[in-house]
């Protein structure tokens, strides 16, 4: 009878829970179901990082996965390893791999077109309801093991679950705000140790944190060892001792990093891979303080609840082991709101940033929480007393925001019921239930207050709706309809070069091989490639994306780009590219000077000896630049024309490398009436340096047209990459326009590419040869067999593996700085290209060998640690 009674009881409280976590997302649900009207109907995702990253990332997977591609494909950028790659995105996270499952039965049942990304905006409600569920019950369970009532254990969890922050990061990053379940989760699995001596849960929590986001398991890591390390300094009469409990944990916490391998080990690869650029500004000891610093008050991430200020200024209920403990963890971290240094420890020290506020949003909901719970201990002065600091903070806020936002009315009203809860004893447990109900709305309005002004602002809703992702900003049916045409028209090995306007995952979400990406992870190689070997200059200043070649014709050769589509409004086609259908809206372009995909090569140039990103060019063209084999041919010198280009500056002075505009649109004019008769038909090559002294702004170089946007000096994305190429078709005047401001400027060379060498390649016959894709390989069976080195633009990785149906291992190495090399025997007819992560194999081992030591460890310290307390 009992059991069936405790049942019920926790049936109850799922019950609660589950409609807890649909209530929470009451205003985000109202914002997208109310309007009849497709452009306000918003949905919870951003209108940038949101629908330029997280969804068209999640639909890219889930692809890839259900076409039973796991690590690499072609198609990712210029191609590469995703499951590395998007690690810290959604490649290796528990709560994305729980809804693939669900959308895949939705798939196959129902017939879900999961193809677009109105599918993943939509999806976006359901995951975040599910884990806001996860976040209130986990919430819920530790409250309950430190002494909480069940009602405040849940109102707790509802707190931290619908708090400011938690949408912030779900609508802008999801990914980020999975972190709200494993916080609650590892710390109720370490009370379970400390308290009841039951380390299974702490495996799981360790492994999942792991497993989901190694990222975010760094910050668990901090709050983890922090919160162990107080509760063996302070410890309980009643807890494990402290030698038994680290006894405990640590081998816990290295089972379950164990149990993690097979996805930590290669997420945390993908990280140290990425371009590790420093951070070249000096960060402050202490924030400028202004009104959007104010926790308590319209904070731009982060709202500390009024009612955390009453509990802390209780000081009757600082008795309670857990009360002050949460108390000191609650005002340590909100101090630590005030330092820069905090954010740069919790980013690895990197940069700083603030990702870390979801635990101080966590400490002040378990405060909350305890403070109902003791409630009845507080006396009507004590209460009266702990008002005082709120109403101060409160009006000073009002004064110096100029504003009352709305849930301030609700203020008076939860303390004239807290207040009657501890005058009316008798009637307190219907007003207990009124004043939960009370603090559920409050947080409900806290957040929908919060999300109205600092997440759903008008940049944002003019963008994050149904009918912008299918505008031409995003995904025209015209757009549409010109891709599948492209890829009906093109080779499986051809790429297509396009994006829409700034969306660099484009290739992503409309289902193509592009050359596009927008990430916070890229292969540090690829961005060595662009921004110091070949120093393709992008549009966009940035460390996180990478598009197109710059209009050089050479690369877009070299990989095999022989399709763009462009708009009328867009700058630079390369020399090679003609037109080929124009439908009055987008230009489809060609390539007239092809390469074959499987290229042979008999020269052999080292990459040291070469010193010009378009002697790179050549020698990729010529041969193959690789460091793996002997060198055999040496680059012939090129001819830098500077001297006899004339250089002056227009609306702005230009003396000893400095150049000052006056006004936006003033800078250099080049001029080349002496080369253009002699070079018809060429690009030009410029080389310079480029750093603004002053002021500290954005600003544009505008080459012949092309505008180039670079980032202030201390923004945190800024490339440091201040040697600059641009490439512009020769002609008799070309100016070079800067922002106001005043810049070092150093003119370093001036090259003429004609194309020549280019054509001479594109005219030799091709090897004839057929390119069969494969689940997890590439195929390429050629006509006769041909002994040689060879090269194709498959974007090479640790891991690459090339073989021969004759030879065997192929032995591949990077090649032409990206592509992958291997030398053919002479009877090798089929080669077969293949990747797996490195120590893949051995990650996977580990894992399964610590999942099987876990299940030993738990009967170890289970049933046979019963049995001998019992003796």
């Amino acid at each position: 009878m009992d059991t069936t009674k405790s049942r019920l009881h926790a049936l109850k409280y799922i019950i609660i829970i589950a409609l807890l976590a649909v209530i929470s997302h009451a205003y985000v649900l109202w914002r997208f179901l109310s309007p009849t009207d497709t452009k306000n109907q918003v949905f919870m995702t951003g209108a940038n990082d949101g629908i330029e990253q997280m969804l068209p990332m999640q639909l890219y997977l889930y692809e890839k996965f259900k076409e039973g591609r796991w690590f690499y494909d072609t198609d990712f950028g210029l191609g590469g390893d995703f499951y590395t790659d998007l690690a810290y995105y959604y490649s290796t996270n528990i709560v994305y791999y729980i809804n693939i499952l669900f959308v895949r039965i939705g798939d196959l049942l129902i017939g879900f077109d999961t193809s677009t990304i109105d599918f993943w905006a939509y999806n976006a409600f359901f995951i975040s309801i599910f884990k806001a569920f996860l976040i209130i019950y986990f919430t819920y369970r530790f409250l309950g093991i430190i002494g909480t009532r069940p009602l405040y254990g849940i109102i707790g969890g509802f707190i931290f679950a619908a708090s400011p922050t938690y949408f912030r990061f779900t609508v802008f990053w999801s990914f980020f705000s999975d972190v709200f379940i494993w916080l609650p989760l590892t710390l109720w699995a370490l009370e379970l140790i400390i308290q009841k001596r039951k380390p299974g849960l702490f495996i799981f929590a360790t492994a999942a944190t792991l497993i989901n986001n190694f990222y975010f398991g760094y910050y668990q890591l901090i709050v983890a060892i922090l919160y162990l390390f107080v509760r063996l300094l302070f410890k309980r009469h009643g807890d494990l001792p402290r030698v038994e409990t680290v006894k405990l944990a640590v081998p816990s916490a290295v089972i379950g990093a164990g149990i993690s391998a097979f996805a930590f080990f290669h997420a945390v690869r993908g990280f140290l891979n990425n371009d590790g650029r420093e951070y070249e500004v000096d960060v402050p000891i202490f924030e400028k303080l202004n009104w959007q610093d104010n926790i308590f008050y319209e904070n731009y991430l982060v709202i500390i609840l009024f009612i955390a200020i009453q509990a802390l200024f209780t000081k009757r209920l600082y008795v309670r082991y857990f009360y002050k403990m949460f108390a000191i963890l609650t005002v340590v971290f909100m101090l630590f709101t005030l330092s820069p240094y905090v954010d740069l420890l919790f980013n690895g020290f990197q940069q700083p940033q603030k990702r870390w506020h979801y635990m101080l949003v966590f400490f002040h909901a378990i405060l909350i929480a305890q403070y109902f719970t003791y409630f009845k201990e507080i006396s009507i002065r004590q209460y009266l007393i702990s008002l005082i600091p709120v109403y101060i903070i409160l009006t000073c806020s009002i004064y110096f925001k100029d504003d009352i936002v709305i849930w301030v009315y609700l203020v008076p009203v939860i303390h004239l019921v807290g207040f009657l809860v501890i005058y009316m004893k008798g009637s307190r447990p219907l007003l207990e239930g009124i004043n939960a109900v009370l603090i559920v709305i409050f947080t409900i309005i806290v957040s929908a207050s919060h999300t109205n002004t600092q997440i759903y602002h008008s940049g944002i809703t003019d963008r994050n709706h149904l009918f912008y992702i299918n505008s031409n900003h995003y995904a025209s049916d015209l757009q549409k309809y010109n891709i599948e045409l492209l890829k009906d028209m093109k080779a499986p090995e051809q790429k297509i070069d396009y994006k829409v306007r700034d969306q660099d995952n484009t290739p992503m979400y409309m289902g193509f091989s592009g050359t596009s990406i927008y990430s916070s992870i890229i292969d540090g190689n690829i961005i060595d490639f662009y921004y110091n070997d070949l120093k393709v200059n992008l549009r966009y200043e940035t460390i996180s994306r990478y598009s197109t070649f710059q209009s050089r014709s050479n690369l877009f050769s070299l990989f095999n780009v022989d399709y763009m589509m462009r708009d009328d409004n867009t700058y630079g086609i390369p020399a090679k590219f003609s037109p080929i259908i124009d439908d009055g809206t987008y230009t489809i372009y060609e390539n007239e000077s092809q390469l074959p995909f499987l290229r042979y090569a008999t020269d052999v140039y080292d990459p040291d000896t070469l010193n010009h990103p378009l002697a790179r060019e050549h020698a990729m063209l010529d041969g193959i630049v690789t460091n793996a084999l002997e060198p055999t041919a040496a680059a012939e010198p090129m001819e830098d024309v500077l001297n006899e280009v004339s250089v002056e500056a227009e609306n702005a002075i230009y003396s000893d490398d400095v150049l000052e505009v006056p006004e936006d649109g003033g800078g250099l004019s080049f001029s080349f009436d002496s080369l253009v008769d002699t070079y018809e038909d060429s690009d030009v090559y410029i080389e310079m340096y480029v750093r603004m002294i002053e002021p500290n702004k954005r600003f544009t170089i505008n080459v012949d047209g092309y505008p180039n946007e670079r980032l202030f000096a201390t923004s945190k994305y800024r490339t440091y990459a201040d040697d600059l190429l641009y490439r512009v078709p020769l002609k008799e005047e070309i100016p070079i326009t800067f922002s106001s401001g005043k810049y070092a400027v150093e003119i370093k060379s001036v090259y003429i590419e004609d194309y020549e060498l280019l054509e001479r390649e594109s005219a030799e016959p091709e090897p004839e040869y057929t390119l069969f894709e494969q689940d997890n390989a590439y195929q390429i069976t050629l006509a006769e067999p041909r002994a040689g080195i060879a090269s194709v633009p498959i974007i090479y990785r640790d891991g690459m593996k090339v073989s021969g149906d004759a030879s065997g291992d192929l032995e591949a190495f990077r090649a032409n700085y990206l592509m992958t090399g291997f030398t053919l025997g002479p009877d090798d007819r089929v080669i077969t290209i293949s990747y797996t992560p490195p120590y893949y194999l051995l990650t996977l081992m580990v894992s399964i060998l610590s999942l099987l030591l876990g299940f030993f460890y738990l009967d170890l310290f289970g049933t046979r640690s019963r049995i001998s307390r019992r003796k």
